[in-house]
């Protein structure tokens, strides 16, 4: 049975996140975890282990309480508690091989999930940190059947271990997928062998390829998303060139004039056990 990790520090965002994240997945017989990670930010003082006591009941007290909200609208929902001890991104690593979860949700506050991402967050820390599936939600946004999902990219870096999990959702929500390409002007690439290449990946999943012009890449994304009423925007984070380009903070102001969306990151995965 597929796991999903729900992020949680008892804030209106978070809980939006979590409650578009059942809703998402309500037909699913998927199994939850929503964890809540809570640290002392100083120490040395005499009563570190009483604050600690403290937080832990806090923690697990918020943890009930949230519980209550999802299953109030989702009371068939499989959830699971997990309150842990320790900034954010070390519990994640600590506790991945216990709750081996197959995507994280996670909430971002700001006016739009990009610009999010351009003030700093921990949500942009596990971004960075984490190498999963993760599935980030802007705060204000509801749940829409994904009828077409919008795949950011430079068509350069995609592969079929990239591919598999947003291949996946595709079948399971019979989504078109719009892979939106943004270039530089002197990058180059052979358009028709990487369109084949990527089409591979993607047997059964309808799929056009749209190639985007404008140097603020941001704007160009988000522009495309609303015209052809894409319901997620997708990510791979090991671009690292691209992903700068995207999150550049001169493109802030601009960011906020757009609508929100929801976005699906990706990282490559890295076979351990291979010698290539």
């Amino acid at each position: 049975m597929k796991r999903i990790l729900l992020l949680t520090d008892f804030s209106e965002t978070a809980r939006n996140a979590c409650l578009y994240a059942l809703e998402m997945f309500r037909e699913h017989k998927f199994q939850f975890v929503l964890l809540n990670a809570y640290d002392i930010e100083f120490s040395g003082s005499p009563y570190i282990m009483q604050v600690k006591e403290e937080m832990a009941e806090e923690s697990a007290k918020g943890l009930k309480k949230e519980l209550a909200v999802l299953h109030a609208e989702h009371p068939n929902a499989r959830i699971e508690l997990a309150s842990r001890f320790g900034p954010l991104v070390e519990v994640l690593h600590r506790e991945m091989d216990e709750l081996k979860p197959d995507l994280f949700v996670l909430g971002c506050r700001g006016e739009s999930a990009l610009e999010n991402f351009l003030l700093g967050s921990n949500a942009y820390d596990v971004i960075k940190n984490i190498q999963h599936p993760m599935l980030v939600i802007p705060k204000n946004a509801v749940y829409q059947n994904l009828k077409r999902i919008v795949f950011a990219t430079d068509l350069k870096l995609v592969n079929e271990k990239i591919a598999t999990p947003l291949y996946d959702m595709a079948k399971e929500f019979n989504s078109e997928l719009l892979f939106a390409n943004v270039m530089d002007d002197d990058e180059y690439i052979n358009r028709l062998e990487a369109e084949d290449r990527i089409a591979s990946y993607f047997p059964g999943v309808r799929i056009s390829f749209h190639f985007l012009e404008g140097e603020d890449v941001c704007e160009s994304i988000c522009s495309f998303t609303e015209e052809y009423d894409g319901e997620l925007v997708v990510l791979v984070r090991h671009n690292y060139s691209f992903f700068e380009r995207l999150f550049h903070p001169s493109i802030t102001k601009q960011m906020i004039m757009h609508p929100q969306y929801p976005m699906l990151i990706l990282h490559p995965y890295v076979d351990t056990n291979s010698n290539s």
